[in-house]
């Protein structure tokens, strides 16, 4: 079985680690089919590259495990080890006092996903298996029409979008907790301010989207149309449209792709 150390990360022309990232990408071709399809390979290669370097920082090195990683990454989003939305992840990659095989934390990790998963499908799918698109749509475009102004009261703002994130996604607001949910509010006017986002419309929909993609939505491979509106360069109210108008049509075409197996 391959094991990948850091230096080999380095220089991706080993021929090993070349042939592992081939291995990797028809593995996520057959799995994550829409990724694939979505992103095109050369963005899911640098995905890949992403979660080489990632697994190997959490000791992950083991060639299954590595791909496992990747796998969760495109579940969760690319920084879900650092989510503080996901507060189950860090103790079961650290593997507790005796730093447990890692096989063994692997295992474990892809479990405990897939229970989280297991709480939250139904804010995603309804019972018959079929996406709930509409409901994401519904809640970008509620915040694409929030006021262009600063809120008045960041308490008010913050309940504001508690309430918000608990009516369209109501599993995924309950297994999140409260004062997860408070403490992203907070966490989502900053990171709304640091990219130049000064509206309330700018605060909801960079909050929604650490809600929805993930805490490192903004540095996410695997959502490069986040980084292209957040970095164009354009006024505050361009960028939110960009970042409206992406996120929509990402989701039409995600849904609208067939799979190939």
């Amino acid at each position: 079985m391959l094991t990948i150390r850091r230096p080999q990360f380095e220089a991706l022309s080993d021929a090993r680690v070349v042939g592992f990232e081939d291995q990797t990408l028809r593995h996520l071709q057959r799995w994550m089919p829409r990724h694939c399809r979505v992103l095109g390979e050369a963005q899911m290669r640098v995905v890949i590259r992403h979660g080489l370097t990632r697994a190997s920082a959490h000791g992950l090195g083991l060639e299954c495990t590595v791909i496992g990683y990747i796998d969760l990454m495109c579940l969760l989003g690319s920084g879900f080890d650092t989510d503080p939305l996901l507060p189950w992840v860090a103790p079961v990659l650290q593997g507790g006092p005796a730093r447990e095989d890692p096989v063994v934390r692997a295992d474990r990790l892809y479990d405990a996903a897939w229970a989280y998963i297991d709480t939250i499908v139904g804010d995603y799918r309804d019972t018959g298996g079929r996406p709930l698109t509409e409901r994401l749509v519904v809640l970008l475009r509620e915040a694409r029409a929030a006021p262009r102004d600063a809120p008045a009261d960041d308490d008010a703002f913050d309940q504001r979008v508690l309430a918000t994130l608990a009516t369209y996604f109501p599993a995924k607001a309950a297994a999140t907790g409260t004062a997860r949910l408070a403490a992203l509010a907070a966490a989502g006017r900053r990171r709304a301010q640091q990219h130049g986002f000064a509206s309330e419309r700018g605060m909801l929909l960079v909050t929604a989207l650490m809600f929805i993609l993930g805490n490192g939505f903004d540095e996410d491979p695997l959502l490069p149309w986040v980084s292209t509106a957040l970095t164009s360069g354009e006024p505050e109210a361009v960028r939110i449209d960009q970042l409206f108008a992406h996120g929509a049509d990402m989701l039409r075409r995600w849904w609208t792709v067939e799979p190939r197996h």
